[in-house]
């Protein structure tokens, strides 16, 4: 039977629902450099979130929606193709989506992230969820790169600083292993590796979220160097990921609640 939630009649999302575990994949359509296109982060998170489940359904009972391809991503404007939401309407959307997966009966809920503008509000609608609006539910909010990174990095694929990046050679290399279409070689071909230049993209202060005014359309709308990817490394870490959140989805579902 499918984990998709498009592909299901009414009646199997009935019968599901109640034991059900259901994850909504969060991303974007924003800017990724010259080389990649602005689906990136939906292509990326979409593909997790099903592999997972489909590995996760012989153990669990998972459902997994369509993606929410728009994000709060006004930090890429400076660049054209981005499609944004503000941060309120960013926050309701995804707190519709989930309203609407408790009225038809789940009770178990992951919002998996896959971009970054979308993690502080992910969070915010999982507090709101269980607590201010009182849904009887369980649910978490995670990013699928910080599942995998700790299991990424022990197997030595890429330094735990690249990821997720942001067009960077993590990115590339998942999108070389699942989308090589969407890679663009005269684009990658223009990319030098920034990987040692302060850009202002990912401040390293420790304990600290850090934005700066003007800081992303200052740099070259990518990070570290996305020419040292290749589809191996991207096949390699995506097998980690699917591995890592398919033991989330079935770790979170016998969580109790």
């Amino acid at each position: 039977m499918t984990v998709l939630f498009a592909e299901m009649s009414r009646e199997h999302i009935r019968s599901l629902a109640p034991t059900g575990l259901a994850i909504l994949p969060t991303a974007s359509i924003e800017q990724h450099g010259p080389h990649l296109a602005v689906s990136t982060d939906t292509v990326l998170c979409s593909t997790v979130a099903q592999l997972s489940a489909e590995l996760a359904a012989s153990q669990i009972p998972v459902v997994v929606t369509p993606t929410l391809a728009f994000g709060n991503s006004h930090h890429h404007f400076p660049f054209p193709g981005v499609l944004s939401l503000t941060s309120e309407n960013y926050y309701l959307a995804v707190t519709d989506v989930v309203e609407g997966l408790i009225k038809s009966g789940f009770r178990k809920i992951l919002i998996l992230n896959g971009h970054g503008g979308n993690t502080d509000s992910n969070r915010v609608v999982g507090l709101d969820i269980a607590n201010l609006r009182n849904h009887p539910v369980t649910i978490a909010a995670a990013a699928y790169w910080d599942v995998a990174r700790p299991a990424i990095v022990a197997k030595g694929l890429i330094a735990g600083e690249r990821i997720p990046g942001h067009a960077g050679r993590f990115e590339t290399a998942l999108m070389m292993a699942i989308r090589p279409d969407l890679v663009f070689a005269d684009g990658l071909a223009q990319t030098e590796d920034v990987s040692k230049k302060e850009l202002g993209l990912m401040v390293p202060l420790t304990g600290a979220t850090v934005q700066i005014n003007g800081a992303w359309g200052a740099g070259p709308g990518y990070t570290d160097q996305p020419a040292a990817a290749t589809a191996e490394e991207g096949k390699a870490m995506l097998e980690v990921i699917v591995e890592e959140v398919a033991g989330l989805l079935v770790n979170f579902h016998k969580m109790g609640g």
